[in-house]
């Protein structure tokens, strides 16, 4: 069977198969932390960016949005007060 890359060594079968997705595996784990909720433990698409803060947040995690239950959102909340404050002053 050397047409499916079975008899070339003991990891063909690996690296021509499942191997080969490996990369892209990388790829789809570096984007989705890049698109997902920055508040820990929730697993939402945050497409909202906290002004003056590395944060993206989903809907209900935004610190302009009400019903924020979680310990992280409110300090994404405070981070943005904190930024608003100093873009006032300045």
């Amino acid at each position: 069977m050397t047409f499916a890359g079975l008899s070339g060594g003991r990891w063909a079968a690996f690296w021509g198969g499942i191997g080969s997705c490996l990369s892209e595996f990388a790829i789809l784990g570096l984007v989705w932390r890049r698109i997902n909720c920055h508040a820990k433990g929730c697993f939402r698409v945050g497409m909202h960016h906290v002004d003056g803060t590395p944060y993206t947040t989903c809907r209900k995690h935004h610190p302009v949005h009400p019903g924020s239950d979680a310990f992280t959102a409110e300090q994404i909340a405070a981070a943005h007060a904190e930024a608003q404050a100093g873009s006032s002053s300045a």
